[in-house]
Protein backbone atom coordinates (compact mmCIF):
# COMPACT_ATOMS: atom_id res chain seq x y z
CA UNK A 1 0.00 0.00 0.00
CA UNK A 2 1.37 3.66 -0.99
CA UNK A 3 1.16 6.16 1.26
CA UNK A 4 2.06 9.62 1.66
CA UNK A 5 4.68 11.11 3.60
CA UNK A 6 4.67 10.71 6.87
CA UNK A 7 5.44 11.71 10.42
CA UNK A 8 4.96 9.58 13.47
CA UNK A 9 4.97 5.61 13.64
CA UNK A 10 1.15 3.88 15.37
CA UNK A 11 0.86 0.58 16.14
CA UNK A 12 -2.60 -1.04 15.81
CA UNK A 13 -3.02 -3.46 18.59
CA UNK A 14 -6.21 -5.55 17.77
CA UNK A 15 -7.40 -9.30 18.57
CA UNK A 16 -8.11 -11.67 15.70
CA UNK A 17 -11.43 -11.81 16.35
CA UNK A 18 -12.74 -12.84 12.93
CA UNK A 19 -11.59 -12.70 9.31
CA UNK A 20 -13.66 -9.65 8.75
CA UNK A 21 -12.19 -7.97 11.49
CA UNK A 22 -8.66 -8.47 10.44
CA UNK A 23 -9.62 -7.69 7.03
CA UNK A 24 -11.43 -3.85 8.80
CA UNK A 25 -8.10 -3.54 10.29
CA UNK A 26 -5.80 -3.68 7.68
CA UNK A 27 -8.38 -1.27 5.69
CA UNK A 28 -8.02 0.79 8.77
CA UNK A 29 -4.07 0.85 8.31
CA UNK A 30 -4.53 1.07 4.98
CA UNK A 31 -6.65 4.62 5.62
CA UNK A 32 -4.39 6.03 7.81
CA UNK A 33 -1.15 5.35 5.67
CA UNK A 34 -3.00 7.19 3.07
CA UNK A 35 -3.92 9.98 5.42
CA UNK A 36 0.50 10.31 6.13
CA UNK A 37 0.34 8.33 9.14
CA UNK A 38 3.05 5.50 9.17
CA UNK A 39 0.78 2.78 10.83
CA UNK A 40 1.88 -0.60 11.37
CA UNK A 41 -0.19 -4.30 12.19
CA UNK A 42 1.29 -7.54 12.62
CA UNK A 43 -0.29 -8.61 9.20
CA UNK A 44 2.37 -6.61 7.68
CA UNK A 45 5.37 -8.99 8.82
CA UNK A 46 3.32 -12.24 8.85
CA UNK A 47 4.77 -13.33 5.39
CA UNK A 48 8.31 -13.02 7.13
CA UNK A 49 7.31 -13.98 10.88
CA UNK A 50 9.99 -13.10 13.73
CA UNK A 51 11.22 -15.87 16.24
CA UNK A 52 9.05 -14.55 18.63
CA UNK A 53 5.91 -12.38 18.40
CA UNK A 54 6.05 -11.03 22.04
CA UNK A 55 9.64 -10.19 21.25
CA UNK A 56 8.33 -8.16 18.05
CA UNK A 57 5.13 -6.91 19.79
CA UNK A 58 7.80 -5.04 23.08
CA UNK A 59 9.90 -3.82 19.86
CA UNK A 60 6.89 -2.14 17.93
CA UNK A 61 6.05 -0.59 21.18
CA UNK A 62 8.69 1.15 22.34
CA UNK A 63 9.57 2.31 18.50
CA UNK A 64 6.19 3.16 17.97
CA UNK A 65 4.89 7.56 18.96
CA UNK A 66 1.50 5.77 19.72
CA UNK A 67 -0.16 2.13 19.76
CA UNK A 68 -3.77 2.38 18.72
CA UNK A 69 -5.63 -0.19 20.86
CA UNK A 70 -8.87 -1.33 18.82
CA UNK A 71 -11.05 -2.07 22.17
CA UNK A 72 -13.42 -5.17 21.06
CA UNK A 73 -15.11 -7.45 23.70
CA UNK A 74 -12.85 -10.27 23.22
CA UNK A 75 -10.04 -7.44 23.34
CA UNK A 76 -11.05 -6.43 26.44
CA UNK A 77 -11.07 -10.39 27.95
CA UNK A 78 -7.80 -11.04 26.91
CA UNK A 79 -6.30 -7.91 28.00
CA UNK A 80 -7.45 -8.45 31.34
CA UNK A 81 -6.29 -11.97 30.98
CA UNK A 82 -9.87 -13.39 31.66
CA UNK A 83 -8.82 -16.15 29.13
CA UNK A 84 -7.40 -19.36 29.44
CA UNK A 85 -3.73 -20.30 28.10
CA UNK A 86 -3.29 -19.64 24.39
CA UNK A 87 -5.86 -18.06 24.28
CA UNK A 88 -5.50 -14.53 22.84
CA UNK A 89 -2.35 -14.75 24.47
CA UNK A 90 -0.67 -12.26 21.76
CA UNK A 91 -3.52 -9.68 22.99
CA UNK A 92 -2.48 -10.73 26.86
CA UNK A 93 1.08 -9.80 26.12
CA UNK A 94 0.32 -6.76 24.81
CA UNK A 95 -2.13 -5.84 27.69
CA UNK A 96 0.82 -6.54 29.88
CA UNK A 97 3.35 -4.68 28.06
CA UNK A 98 0.53 -1.52 27.97
CA UNK A 99 -0.34 -1.40 31.44
CA UNK A 100 2.90 -1.86 32.69
CA UNK A 101 4.17 1.47 30.79
CA UNK A 102 1.05 3.23 31.52
CA UNK A 103 1.76 2.92 35.11
CA UNK A 104 5.73 3.12 35.56
CA UNK A 105 6.12 5.65 32.57
CA UNK A 106 7.00 9.26 33.12
CA UNK A 107 5.56 10.13 29.96
CA UNK A 108 3.82 13.61 29.86
CA UNK A 109 1.30 12.76 26.60
CA UNK A 110 -0.82 9.95 25.95
CA UNK A 111 1.31 7.46 23.67
CA UNK A 112 -1.75 4.75 24.14
CA UNK A 113 -5.57 5.62 22.11
CA UNK A 114 -8.05 3.39 22.53
CA UNK A 115 -10.16 3.23 19.43
CA UNK A 116 -13.85 1.58 19.19
CA UNK A 117 -16.14 0.27 16.16
CA UNK A 118 -19.39 2.01 17.44
CA UNK A 119 -19.82 5.25 19.55
CA UNK A 120 -21.64 3.04 22.48
CA UNK A 121 -18.54 0.16 23.06
CA UNK A 122 -16.71 3.11 24.97
CA UNK A 123 -17.85 1.74 28.11
CA UNK A 124 -15.68 -1.59 27.09
CA UNK A 125 -12.44 0.57 27.42
CA UNK A 126 -10.45 -1.03 30.25
CA UNK A 127 -8.75 1.31 32.90
CA UNK A 128 -5.80 2.49 33.08
CA UNK A 129 -6.75 3.08 28.57
CA UNK A 130 -10.00 5.16 29.87
CA UNK A 131 -8.11 7.71 31.54
CA UNK A 132 -7.69 9.63 28.13
CA UNK A 133 -9.41 10.82 24.89
CA UNK A 134 -10.99 7.93 22.62
CA UNK A 135 -11.88 7.39 18.85
CA UNK A 136 -14.57 5.80 16.74
CA UNK A 137 -13.41 3.75 13.45
CA UNK A 138 -16.68 2.05 12.27
CA UNK A 139 -17.25 -1.42 12.05
CA UNK A 140 -16.29 -1.72 8.88
CA UNK A 141 -13.33 1.05 9.41
CA UNK A 142 -15.42 3.28 7.55
CA UNK A 143 -15.84 6.24 10.13
CA UNK A 144 -14.44 9.67 9.68
CA UNK A 145 -11.00 9.15 11.58
CA UNK A 146 -9.75 12.99 10.46
CA UNK A 147 -9.39 14.00 13.96
CA UNK A 148 -7.49 10.91 15.03
CA UNK A 149 -5.48 11.44 12.11
CA UNK A 150 -4.57 15.14 13.52
CA UNK A 151 -3.74 13.63 17.00
CA UNK A 152 -1.45 11.21 15.14
CA UNK A 153 0.35 14.08 12.68
CA UNK A 154 0.31 15.57 16.07
CA UNK A 155 -1.13 18.85 14.17
CA UNK A 156 -4.39 19.48 15.68
CA UNK A 157 -4.58 22.32 13.02
CA UNK A 158 -4.53 20.06 9.66
CA UNK A 159 -7.38 18.80 8.35
CA UNK A 160 -6.02 15.37 6.11
CA UNK A 161 -7.46 14.04 3.11
CA UNK A 162 -7.22 10.52 1.97
CA UNK A 163 -4.70 10.20 -0.73
CA UNK A 164 -6.06 11.30 -4.23
CA UNK A 165 -7.14 14.57 -3.10
CA UNK A 166 -5.73 17.40 -4.79
CA UNK A 167 -4.36 19.72 -1.54
CA UNK A 168 -5.53 22.89 -3.23
CA UNK A 169 -9.17 21.49 -2.77
CA UNK A 170 -11.49 20.68 -0.32
CA UNK A 171 -11.38 17.09 0.41
CA UNK A 172 -14.06 13.98 -0.52
CA UNK A 173 -16.29 14.93 3.22
CA UNK A 174 -17.08 18.53 1.96
CA UNK A 175 -18.43 17.99 -1.43
CA UNK A 176 -22.24 17.55 -2.20
CA UNK A 177 -24.11 16.69 -5.28
CA UNK A 178 -26.00 19.22 -7.16
CA UNK A 179 -22.71 22.19 -5.87
CA UNK A 180 -20.23 22.76 -7.93
CA UNK A 181 -16.61 23.91 -6.39
CA UNK A 182 -15.83 26.60 -8.36
CA UNK A 183 -11.66 27.65 -9.38
CA UNK A 184 -12.13 30.55 -7.13
CA UNK A 185 -13.53 28.65 -4.33
CA UNK A 186 -10.50 25.72 -4.94
CA UNK A 187 -8.04 28.52 -4.62
CA UNK A 188 -8.85 30.38 -1.73
CA UNK A 189 -9.21 27.10 0.16
CA UNK A 190 -5.67 26.24 -1.16
CA UNK A 191 -4.32 28.93 0.61
CA UNK A 192 -5.58 27.32 3.92
CA UNK A 193 -4.22 24.12 2.92
CA UNK A 194 -0.99 25.92 2.65
CA UNK A 195 -0.65 27.09 6.32
CA UNK A 196 -2.54 30.65 6.07
CA UNK A 197 -6.20 29.95 7.17
CA UNK A 198 -7.36 33.46 7.98
CA UNK A 199 -6.07 34.34 4.86
CA UNK A 200 -8.30 31.42 3.28
CA UNK A 201 -11.67 32.73 5.44
CA UNK A 202 -11.12 36.70 4.00
CA UNK A 203 -10.98 35.61 0.53
CA UNK A 204 -14.22 33.11 0.80
CA UNK A 205 -15.62 36.39 2.10
CA UNK A 206 -14.95 38.46 -0.79
CA UNK A 207 -16.20 35.53 -2.83
CA UNK A 208 -19.72 35.61 -0.92
CA UNK A 209 -21.28 38.75 -2.45
CA UNK A 210 -21.66 37.28 -6.17
CA UNK A 211 -22.60 34.28 -4.81
CA UNK A 212 -26.36 33.06 -3.88
CA UNK A 213 -28.62 30.03 -2.83
CA UNK A 214 -27.12 26.74 -2.27
CA UNK A 215 -23.54 27.97 -3.62
CA UNK A 216 -23.73 30.17 -0.90
CA UNK A 217 -24.37 28.20 2.08
CA UNK A 218 -21.82 25.81 0.74
CA UNK A 219 -18.93 28.73 0.83
CA UNK A 220 -20.43 29.56 4.68
CA UNK A 221 -20.23 26.28 5.29
CA UNK A 222 -16.24 25.88 4.41
CA UNK A 223 -15.73 29.17 6.16
CA UNK A 224 -16.87 27.40 9.21
CA UNK A 225 -15.04 24.31 8.35
CA UNK A 226 -11.79 26.48 8.29
CA UNK A 227 -12.63 28.67 11.54
CA UNK A 228 -12.88 25.47 13.65
CA UNK A 229 -9.43 24.33 12.71
CA UNK A 230 -8.71 27.92 13.58
CA UNK A 231 -9.86 27.25 16.94
CA UNK A 232 -12.21 30.16 16.26
CA UNK A 233 -15.41 28.16 17.45
CA UNK A 234 -17.86 30.32 18.03
CA UNK A 235 -17.24 31.80 14.29
CA UNK A 236 -17.45 28.47 13.03
CA UNK A 237 -20.67 27.60 15.10
CA UNK A 238 -22.24 30.88 13.43
CA UNK A 239 -21.25 29.57 9.98
CA UNK A 240 -22.70 26.58 10.67
CA UNK A 241 -25.89 27.98 11.98
CA UNK A 242 -26.32 30.63 8.83
CA UNK A 243 -25.61 27.58 6.52
CA UNK A 244 -28.95 25.54 8.00
CA UNK A 245 -30.95 28.40 8.08
CA UNK A 246 -30.59 29.68 4.54
CA UNK A 247 -30.00 26.15 2.03
CA UNK A 248 -32.49 23.87 1.21
CA UNK A 249 -29.93 21.45 0.08
CA UNK A 250 -30.87 18.59 2.41
CA UNK A 251 -27.30 16.96 2.44
CA UNK A 252 -25.22 20.20 3.27
CA UNK A 253 -27.77 20.93 5.48
CA UNK A 254 -27.26 17.91 7.88
CA UNK A 255 -23.34 17.99 7.67
CA UNK A 256 -23.56 21.26 8.86
CA UNK A 257 -26.35 20.00 11.48
CA UNK A 258 -23.78 17.18 12.36
CA UNK A 259 -20.98 19.37 12.76
CA UNK A 260 -22.53 21.96 14.93
CA UNK A 261 -23.55 19.30 17.39
CA UNK A 262 -20.05 18.33 17.44
CA UNK A 263 -18.48 22.57 17.95
CA UNK A 264 -21.51 22.78 21.21
CA UNK A 265 -20.40 19.93 22.85
CA UNK A 266 -16.67 20.40 22.57
CA UNK A 267 -17.63 24.48 23.59
CA UNK A 268 -20.14 22.83 26.70
CA UNK A 269 -17.37 20.47 27.30
CA UNK A 270 -14.42 23.29 27.85
CA UNK A 271 -17.06 25.63 29.96
CA UNK A 272 -19.60 22.83 31.73
CA UNK A 273 -19.03 21.92 35.67
CA UNK A 274 -16.63 19.33 34.24
CA UNK A 275 -14.81 20.72 32.59
CA UNK A 276 -11.62 22.90 32.90
CA UNK A 277 -13.15 26.83 32.91
CA UNK A 278 -14.74 25.50 35.82
CA UNK A 279 -11.61 23.87 37.46
CA UNK A 280 -9.47 27.13 36.55
CA UNK A 281 -11.77 28.98 38.74
CA UNK A 282 -11.77 26.97 41.71
CA UNK A 283 -8.05 27.08 42.06
CA UNK A 284 -8.00 30.58 41.80
CA UNK A 285 -10.55 31.16 43.85
CA UNK A 286 -8.90 28.58 46.38
CA UNK A 287 -5.53 30.68 45.60
CA UNK A 288 -6.77 33.87 46.50
CA UNK A 289 -8.25 33.00 50.24
CA UNK A 290 -5.01 31.47 50.59
CA UNK A 291 -6.50 27.54 51.02
CA UNK A 292 -2.82 26.34 50.26
CA UNK A 293 -3.70 22.47 50.51
CA UNK A 294 -6.20 22.56 48.05
CA UNK A 295 -4.35 24.74 45.96
CA UNK A 296 -1.78 21.95 46.50
CA UNK A 297 -3.76 19.24 45.28
CA UNK A 298 -4.95 20.49 42.28
CA UNK A 299 -1.62 20.56 40.72
CA UNK A 300 -0.62 17.65 38.20
CA UNK A 301 2.51 15.32 40.06
CA UNK A 302 4.79 17.01 37.24
CA UNK A 303 4.17 20.20 38.70
CA UNK A 304 4.23 19.35 42.07
CA UNK A 305 7.31 18.12 41.66
CA UNK A 306 8.82 20.82 39.81
CA UNK A 307 8.09 23.59 42.65
CA UNK A 308 9.44 21.03 45.29
CA UNK A 309 12.47 20.95 43.40
CA UNK A 310 12.68 24.61 42.60
CA UNK A 311 12.02 25.31 46.20
CA UNK A 312 14.89 22.76 47.49
CA UNK A 313 17.61 24.76 45.25
CA UNK A 314 16.16 28.02 46.43
CA UNK A 315 17.01 27.20 49.60
CA UNK A 316 19.69 24.36 49.27
CA UNK A 317 22.14 26.66 51.81
CA UNK A 318 20.00 26.88 54.83
CA UNK A 319 20.62 24.57 57.78
CA UNK A 320 17.31 23.20 57.69
CA UNK A 321 17.89 21.01 54.38
CA UNK A 322 20.94 19.76 54.76
CA UNK A 323 19.92 16.48 56.69
CA UNK A 324 17.88 15.79 53.94
CA UNK A 325 18.57 13.54 50.69
CA UNK A 326 17.04 16.01 48.13
CA UNK A 327 15.54 13.68 45.65
CA UNK A 328 13.74 12.08 48.96
CA UNK A 329 12.77 15.69 50.13
CA UNK A 330 11.61 16.43 46.50
CA UNK A 331 9.64 13.20 46.27
CA UNK A 332 7.88 13.89 50.12
CA UNK A 333 7.32 17.31 49.44
CA UNK A 334 5.45 17.10 46.28
CA UNK A 335 2.91 14.59 47.68
CA UNK A 336 -0.94 15.45 46.60
CA UNK A 337 -1.24 16.04 51.22
CA UNK A 338 2.93 16.14 52.45
CA UNK A 339 3.34 15.66 55.60
CA UNK A 340 6.98 16.13 55.83
CA UNK A 341 7.90 18.88 58.52
CA UNK A 342 8.98 21.31 55.84
CA UNK A 343 5.75 21.23 53.73
CA UNK A 344 4.21 24.07 55.34
CA UNK A 345 7.53 26.26 54.65
CA UNK A 346 6.89 25.36 51.07
CA UNK A 347 3.79 25.91 50.61
CA UNK A 348 3.69 29.21 52.51
CA UNK A 349 5.85 30.13 49.72
CA UNK A 350 4.40 29.24 47.14
CA UNK A 351 0.58 30.71 48.27
CA UNK A 352 2.24 34.39 48.83
CA UNK A 353 4.06 33.79 45.13
CA UNK A 354 1.08 32.44 43.19
CA UNK A 355 -1.27 35.59 45.54
CA UNK A 356 1.16 38.23 44.10
CA UNK A 357 0.65 36.85 40.56
CA UNK A 358 -3.07 37.02 40.16
CA UNK A 359 -3.16 39.32 42.39
CA UNK A 360 -6.06 41.09 39.60
CA UNK A 361 -8.22 38.17 39.29
CA UNK A 362 -11.31 37.85 40.97
CA UNK A 363 -14.01 35.39 40.42
CA UNK A 364 -16.89 38.19 39.76
CA UNK A 365 -14.87 40.17 36.90
CA UNK A 366 -12.79 37.66 35.29
CA UNK A 367 -13.78 34.47 33.11
CA UNK A 368 -12.84 31.95 30.57
CA UNK A 369 -11.52 34.08 27.40
CA UNK A 370 -12.62 32.68 23.63
CA UNK A 371 -12.62 29.08 22.90
CA UNK A 372 -11.30 25.81 23.95
CA UNK A 373 -7.68 25.39 23.04
CA UNK A 374 -7.40 21.70 22.92
CA UNK A 375 -2.95 20.80 23.14
CA UNK A 376 -2.93 16.70 22.15
CA UNK A 377 -5.01 14.59 24.14
CA UNK A 378 -5.03 15.31 27.60
CA UNK A 379 -3.86 18.73 28.03
CA UNK A 380 -5.96 22.62 27.25
CA UNK A 381 -5.29 25.97 27.58
CA UNK A 382 -7.44 27.84 29.88
CA UNK A 383 -7.23 31.66 29.23
CA UNK A 384 -8.70 33.77 32.18
CA UNK A 385 -9.12 37.48 31.06
CA UNK A 386 -11.68 40.32 32.78
CA UNK A 387 -15.08 39.41 30.86
CA UNK A 388 -17.34 40.30 33.79
CA UNK A 389 -17.87 36.49 34.67
CA UNK A 390 -18.79 35.68 31.04
CA UNK A 391 -17.53 34.22 28.25
CA UNK A 392 -15.38 36.55 26.04
CA UNK A 393 -15.25 36.08 22.36
CA UNK A 394 -12.17 38.91 21.43
CA UNK A 395 -12.21 40.99 18.17
CA UNK A 396 -9.46 40.67 15.60
CA UNK A 397 -8.42 44.13 16.93
CA UNK A 398 -8.87 44.23 20.73
CA UNK A 399 -5.83 43.65 23.15
CA UNK A 400 -6.25 42.20 26.36
CA UNK A 401 -4.08 40.90 29.51
CA UNK A 402 -4.82 37.87 30.47
CA UNK A 403 -3.41 34.41 32.20
CA UNK A 404 -2.58 31.18 30.31
CA UNK A 405 -3.01 28.49 32.23
CA UNK A 406 -2.17 24.99 31.30
CA UNK A 407 -4.26 22.21 31.83
CA UNK A 408 -4.49 18.06 31.65
CA UNK A 409 -7.23 15.40 32.33
CA UNK A 410 -5.94 13.61 35.03
CA UNK A 411 -8.65 11.01 35.28
CA UNK A 412 -12.18 12.57 35.42
CA UNK A 413 -10.67 15.24 36.96
CA UNK A 414 -8.95 18.73 35.28
CA UNK A 415 -5.45 19.82 37.07
CA UNK A 416 -3.31 22.43 36.69
CA UNK A 417 -0.27 21.33 34.67
CA UNK A 418 1.63 24.95 34.80
CA UNK A 419 1.15 28.34 35.36
CA UNK A 420 1.92 29.26 31.74
CA UNK A 421 2.21 27.49 28.41
CA UNK A 422 4.92 24.83 28.77
CA UNK A 423 5.07 21.87 30.07
CA UNK A 424 7.11 21.17 33.05
CA UNK A 425 10.18 18.74 33.35
CA UNK A 426 11.30 18.21 36.85
CA UNK A 427 14.73 18.42 37.26
CA UNK A 428 17.95 19.47 38.87
CA UNK A 429 16.89 21.96 37.96
CA UNK A 430 13.33 21.79 36.58
CA UNK A 431 12.56 23.15 33.64
CA UNK A 432 9.85 23.83 30.90
CA UNK A 433 8.71 22.58 27.02
CA UNK A 434 7.44 25.51 25.66
CA UNK A 435 4.10 24.65 23.37
CA UNK A 436 4.63 26.03 19.63
CA UNK A 437 2.95 29.71 19.63
CA UNK A 438 0.93 28.14 16.72
CA UNK A 439 -0.80 25.99 18.81
CA UNK A 440 -1.97 28.70 21.18
CA UNK A 441 -3.97 30.94 19.46
CA UNK A 442 -4.11 33.91 21.28
CA UNK A 443 -1.63 36.35 19.56
CA UNK A 444 -3.73 39.28 19.99
CA UNK A 445 -3.88 38.64 23.66
CA UNK A 446 -1.36 40.14 26.11
CA UNK A 447 -0.71 37.67 27.98
CA UNK A 448 0.66 38.23 32.02
CA UNK A 449 3.31 35.72 31.99
CA UNK A 450 4.50 33.21 34.31
CA UNK A 451 4.43 33.43 38.30
CA UNK A 452 8.37 34.36 39.87
CA UNK A 453 9.25 31.15 41.33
Amino acid sequence: MERAASTGRALISYSHDSAAHRDNIRRFADRLRRAGVDAWIDQFDENDPPESWPDWMRVEIEKSDFVIVVVTPNYVQRFNRETGPGVGSGVRWEGALITADLYHSRRERAKFIPVVLRQEDAGLIPPPLNLTSWFVIGESAEADIGRLVQVLLRDPGELPGELGIPANTPDSSFHFAGIQSSPDVDRAFGVAASGDTLEAIRQLSALLPAMQGDERAYVVFLQGILHHKAGEMSQAMACFRRVIETTGHPQLSNSAAQRLEILLAEFNAHYGERGPVVAATKWLTSVQRGKKRTVWKMLTRELRLSLAQDWILANEGHPTLAPYDRDELAKSLSARTPTHPLAKHLLNSKIEVLQRHYRDWNVNDWGGASNPRRIGLDYEIVVMAPTDGEVLITNDDEILPVFPILMRKVGLDWMIANFHTAYPIPGWPPQAEAIPTSMLGFSRLATEGEPDQ
